[in-house]
């Protein structure tokens, strides 16, 4: 079609290095009637999309230092990378991830997707094949423009503009005559001032991640024999500091999984999940970011506490602040764990404890966790050890109070509710999100 032709390869065994001949016999032209391809291998290729918490480049992360000297020593001679040339990565052409580092290209490719392949060839041992990774993530990019307009308009409430469709069409469509194993997903920051919606109600994100993973699939599914039309699909839960300054991230979290705040679901079938919730930077102080706290510059009163910042940025900076952690490592050992126990087989625990109820009774709170989802894991309990950064759980004892998003905050007393958790806007009577509420 338009000069252009595809040929399918068999399914071949992993492995193997190849050379492809291709042969012109008549109407040829470019002066020649033979091209090869040589060093291909043939294995498992995961597609990386997303945002910027995708894209971070590995010059970004504590661990990259630890992974290079592995490449260098011989591991990991099992993965290729193919990256797309975006906002914050550049573009590089499919190579293994030791002539990555002779170029000098392996520290500007995706931190989230190589350190899931990195992980996921830990699992697996000497049994994993050979693994593909395409990088394509844009920072600052939204669900609408990684899905179709046509099928973005099926859920209501979403805001498409000039921009939507627009990595659909450059970043998505170009790779569909690939066969891949799967696709990993990280973004969400910049929906969270957008409609966290329902998927049941057709409505907001909650409706366009899932309707964005069958389009995917379908797109890749086309040609008999290629991509499995039920391919696995990894998604990553935001970090508690992507919200862009936006309330309600646990609202976020419940639409990011299609509305059943667990995966997979109905909506999500085939997929699974890394929660990088605690794994915010653990120097994300945005007040010494903001006030460029570290030498040369003036270390005055403002920015009181900051050596600890100064030090850790010494070694590896920020890009942009905390809001993109610098520890991708953990999250890429959830995801690689959660696909491993999914997609391969693998006797690990594939997911962490999903509350399933609560109730107090008077100075006494019961949580249930769902024990068919816990299967051979155990919840343990260890003392609270309150510090700066610890992570809480909160339980709403006046479900009149019950807003599952806000408009814009609570004022005087009284919530403008975006959704009252029926799809609904109220006022409601009292601040949704006081301490004293929960």
């Amino acid at each position: 079609v338009g000069n252009q032709w595809v040929a399918y390869l068999k399914p071949t065994p992993a492995g193997g290095n190849y050379t492809i001949t291709v042969t012109c016999t008549t109407g040829c032209t470019d002066g020649g009637n033979e091209i090869r391809i040589s060093d291909v291998t043939f294995g498992d290729v995961w597609y990386c999309g997303g945002q910027s918490n995708m894209a971070l480049p590995l010059i970004h992360t504590i661990s990259r230092n630890i992974s290079l000297a592995a490449i260098q020593g011989g591991k990991y001679s099992n993965i290729r990378i193919h990256q797309m040339h975006g906002n914050m990565n550049p573009n590089t052409p499919w190579m293994t991830v030791l002539n990555a580092t002779e170029q000098n290209l392996f520290f500007t490719f995706s931190s989230t997707c190589y350190y899931f392949g990195e992980s996921l060839t830990d699992f697996m041992g000497a049994a994993a094949p050979p693994i593909g990774l395409i990088h394509t993530a844009w920072g600052g990019s939204t669900a609408e423009q990684w899905t179709s307009n046509k099928t973005s308009s099926q859920c209501k409430n979403v805001t498409q503009n000039a921009g939507s469709q627009e990595w659909f069409d450059q970043r998505i469509v170009p790779f569909a005559n690939m066969t891949v194993k799967g696709f990993v997903w990280y973004q969400g920051e910049n929906d969270m001032g957008e409609l966290f919606g329902n998927s049941e109600r057709s409505t907001g994100y909650a409706c366009e991640v899932p309707s964005m993973i069958a389009e995917w699939r379908e797109l890749f599914s086309q040609e008999p024999g290629t991509t499995d039309p039920n391919a696995p699909f990894g998604l990553v839960t935001l970090a508690s500091s992507g919200g862009e300054g936006h309330p309600d991230m646990g609202a976020m979290y419940v639409a990011q999984m299609g509305s059943f705040g667990d995966l997979p679901n109905p909506a999500m079938p085939n997929t699974f999940l890394a929660h990088a919730y605690d794994i915010a930077d653990p120097w994300g102080n945005g007040t010494c970011y903001k006030n460029k706290c570290c030498p040369p510059n003036d270390v005055g009163t403002k920015c009181h506490g900051c050596a600890g910042y100064c030090n850790s940025t010494a070694g590896t900076n920020f890009y942009m602040g905390g809001i993109h952690p610098r520890d991708k490592k953990p999250l890429g050992i959830r995801l690689a764990q959660a696909c491993y126990g999914s997609v391969y087989g693998g006797d690990v625990a594939v997911r962490g404890p999903v509350i399933s109820g609560c109730r107090v009774e008077g100075d006494k709170l019961t949580i249930t966790f769902n024990s068919t989802l816990l299967g051979k894991d155990q919840v343990a309990v260890t003392d609270y050890q309150r510090h700066n950064n610890a992570s809480s759980l909160q339980v709403l004892t006046n479900s009149s109070l019950f807003c599952m998003q806000t408009k814009d905050g609570c004022k005087n007393g009284t919530t403008n509710c975006r959704d009252n958790g029926d799809g609904k806007q109220v006022i409601i009577d009292g601040d949704s999100e006081s301490l004293t509420t929960w």
